[in-house]
């Protein structure tokens, strides 16, 4: 029986699922099939963590965004210095803010 995932996995899965004994299929993405994959994991694993709450989960976000990064010719260091612009300019998410509404008078 054929279990179908459709999704990008790590690198060394298919060596495993070999070394296993079982037989798989998978083909490599392209650039923009790749960028929409790495999307994907990101909020995949986000979403796993929110169930488990695992600090490994979060571990599997870092790894899909370093991915993203080095995919996108980001500097890390640049990515660094915007966040800290950001924060500087609008502030962190450590006040835990939930902002309901504002009132709009220009409509």
């Amino acid at each position: 029986m054929n279990r179908s995932y459709n999704k990008l996995v790590r690198d060394k899965i298919p060596q495993l699922i070999e070394e296993s004994g079982r037989r798989y299929t998978s083909r490599i993405l392209d650039e923009k099939e790749y960028f929409d994959a790495l999307i994907d994991k990101v909020i995949e694993e986000i979403e796993e963590y929110r169930v488990s709450g695992l600090e490994e989960e979060i571990a599997d976000v870092y790894e899909a965004l370093d991915c993203l990064v080095e995919f996108k010719e980001y500097e890390p260091m640049h990515l660094d210095y915007l966040q800290l612009i950001r924060k500087e300019a609008r502030g962190s998410f450590k006040e835990r803010i939930l902002l309901i509404d504002v009132e709009d008078d220009t409509v």
